[in-house]
């Protein structure tokens, strides 16, 4: 019985091991004037919690199968300014490809709206 779950043990790491992993890091700029950025997501990624304006978020690794890449989503994320905050989304969608460096510069021109009005 002991070997036997030894055995099978085994074989999962081995399984495991072989699965072929890639990453990819993406960060987000904040070039909006007077603003923060919160609670910033991309697809089902969390980027980053809050970036004032002329900050850039920390690198968020996003690590998957090879044969899930490249990844494409739109950018989510709270704008908050003077108290008020109103939750965005890009229209453009950003697409990470494995072993790149992605960064997404959100600024005064950059394309969002709010799913709630839509």
């Amino acid at each position: 019985m002991k070997h036997t779950i030894i055995t099978t043990l085994l074989i999962i790491i081995t399984l495991t091991g072989c699965i072929d992993y890639e990453e990819g890091t993406i960060r987000v700029q904040n070039k909006v004037h007077n603003v923060a950025l919160q609670s910033i997501n991309w697809g089902e990624y969390g980027i980053y919690d809050y970036v004032m304006t002329g900050e850039t978020s920390a690198k968020r690794t996003i690590s998957d199968e090879k044969e899930n890449w490249p990844k494409t989503f739109q950018l989510e994320f709270y704008m908050t300014a003077n108290g008020n905050l109103v939750y965005l989304k890009t229209r453009n969608k950003y697409t990470l490809n494995y072993n790149e460096d992605l960064i997404i510069t959100i600024s005064d021109t950059t394309d969002v709206y709010n799913p709630a009005l839509e």
